[in-house]
């Protein structure tokens, strides 16, 4: 597994947040390059709650829901990340807004680094 994370500008991250996140103006903005992730806290346990999306290279997005705050099937399961998909996760941590983080493979860190 390889992990970096850094911090993107708005500028740079414009465009994956207009797609996953576009209710989000916020500015703290980071992306975790990794070769997988494993999605937690979704369903407001303890006052938290994370937010998922996915973005596939062609600009589709699918947004994740539980499907039941009581029974998340999901938590806890580790995804493998393909250098084809970003993962794009919004946090709420006890009511406040703490950010977007991108989640994506390691072989897409130079090209998303330099966009502008």
């Amino acid at each position: 597994m390889n992990t970096e994370n850094m911090k993107m500008t708005r500028k740079q991250a414009k465009p994956i947040i207009e797609r996953a996140f576009p209710e989000y103006n916020g500015r703290k903005i980071q992306v975790v390059f990794t070769d997988h992730m494993t999605p937690c806290d979704l369903n407001w346990g303890g006052g938290t709650k994370n937010t998922y999306a996915f973005l596939n290279v062609n600009g589709e997005i699918m947004r994740y829901s539980p499907a039941a705050p009581w029974i998340e099937v999901n938590e806890d399961k580790r995804i493998e990340i393909q250098p084809n998909v970003l993962i794009v996760k919004h946090s709420i941590f006890c009511g406040h807004d703490t950010g977007i983080t991108i989640y994506a493979h390691p072989d897409l860190a130079q090209k998303m680094l330099t966009a502008a």
